[in-house]
């Protein structure tokens, strides 16, 4: 499946940011000396941070610059052994478009894998705490330019040769603790000695929430995108209309999508019922552009690898559909508008959509043989926003047969 954040090509080949990218040159050296500076404090306040546990506690540590044009693997030279506990810690960010205010916070910027095999992963914030799957040095990416191939770490687009409207990066400390370290306790140790070092209490939150907040065990992340605590398990407060429990989408300038896998056969009367609240809304404008794409969904996939995917727009239409605006997603997938506006943002609604007749007018063309996979996203990516909803009670009939996906 292709990654949403595809719109390297685009945006490069913008004349929009042809025209801004004189003004951009003169400053290149300026970014580029503050970058040093800033890496270099990062540099110097880890290792202050964790100097006390050097040697015992923690037995290694690199800290080591990725720039935003950096194409193939970085080996970071961390070797770990399989089962081996390591905390990455960020800082930075990785700018896709100056011009459109456009860029990749650090959590979703940096990838990392073990050996040349992977699989790849990336951390849910600024800090991450990890279990070392396989033997290998630790190798470092930032998000490719078009998307992930496999979960080895193959991808197609390299950053562009010369592209002034681009740049960043981030500062990346990794730390291997000692086998049987208790990790938790060592960083809120470091947390404690060095008031400079917000990033080990971030840690500590960090895995005490992870612990809390976690989707319905038969969901998935897409792999694409990784992992985060965007998606919760919760129980609504009592409300008209309010289910028992339902699963909880809060977007905050991130971008996750959460799966299930269902198999479902589609037919003229294959219906896609769930209940759903907004509390607010990503976007502020129109969502069918590529500098708006922010939004909230439910999705179903079909066996031909297309989706349509039902969002509660700002202002569009209800009923209107559209190709997602993202270079590559745009022949697969179909967004169309649920439900527009703030005047129910709220309440609990019931939905009831016809995935067949949806997917014959605004799709066309040969129809899917079945349903393989029901989505949620979230996306608060391009306006830096957030966004708050829930959904439950989703269910697939035709009639005849049903299946209660959550």
């Amino acid at each position: 499946m292709k990654s949403k954040l595809v719109m390297l090509a685009l945006l490069s080949a913008s004349s929009a940011l042809l025209s801004a990218c004189s003004s951009m040159a003169a400053n290149s050296g300026t970014d580029a000396s503050a970058s040093e500076a800033s890496h270099q404090q990062f540099e110097q306040q880890i290792k202050a941070a964790v100097a006390p546990l050097a040697g015992k506690e923690i037995v290694g540590l690199k800290v080591v610059y990725l720039s935003g044009d950096v194409g193939p693997w970085l080996d970071t030279g961390m070797a770990l052994e399989n089962g081996d506990k390591a905390t990455m810690v960020l800082n930075g960010r990785i700018v896709l478009s100056r011009a459109y205010n456009l860029s990749f916070e650090a959590p979703l910027a940096v990838w990392a894998k073990i050996a040349d095999a992977g699989p790849i992963f990336r951390g849910e914030s600024e800090t991450n705490t990890f279990t070392a799957n396989a033997a290998g040095t630790l190798r470092l990416k930032p998000y490719p330019g078009q998307r992930w191939v496999d979960q080895s770490g193959k991808y197609l687009g390299d950053p562009a040769p010369v592209n002034p409207d681009s740049g960043g990066g981030v500062s990346v400390a990794i730390i291997r603790w000692a086998s049987g370290v208790n990790v938790t306790e060592q960083l809120q140790r470091v947390a404690k000695q060095d008031g400079k070092a917000a990033w080990a209490e971030a840690e500590v939150a960090r895995l005490q929430q992870a612990v809390a907040r976690k989707p319905p065990a038969d969901w998935h992340y897409l792999w694409e995108l990784g992992s985060s605590q965007m998606y919760a398990e919760v129980i609504p407060q009592a409300a008209q209309g309010a289910p028992k429990r339902a699963i909880e989408l809060h977007t905050r300038n991130d971008v996750a999508i959460l799966q299930k896998d269902t198999s479902f056969e589609l037919t003229p009367n294959t219906k896609l019922n769930w209940k759903w609240k907004a509390d607010k809304l990503p976007a502020k404008v129109a969502e069918n552009s590529l500098p708006t794409h922010d939004y909230m969904s439910i999705a179903v996939e079909f066996d031909n690898g297309r989706d349509i995917t039902f969002f509660w727009s700002s202002n569009l239409s209800v009923g209107m559909s559209f190709h997602c605006p993202l270079p590559g997603w745009d022949h697969r997938e179909t967004h169309i508008v649920a439900r527009s506006g703030a005047a129910d943002l709220g309440k609990w609604l019931n939905e009831d959509m016809n995935l067949f007749e949806h997917y014959r007018k605004a799709v066309g063309g040969e129809m899917p043989k079945r349903i393989t996979r029901v989505w949620l996203i979230g996306v608060s990516l391009f306006q830096k926003t957030e966004g708050i909803s829930q959904f439950s009670d989703i269910v697939l009939s035709d009639g005849a047969n049903e299946t209660r996906v959550y």
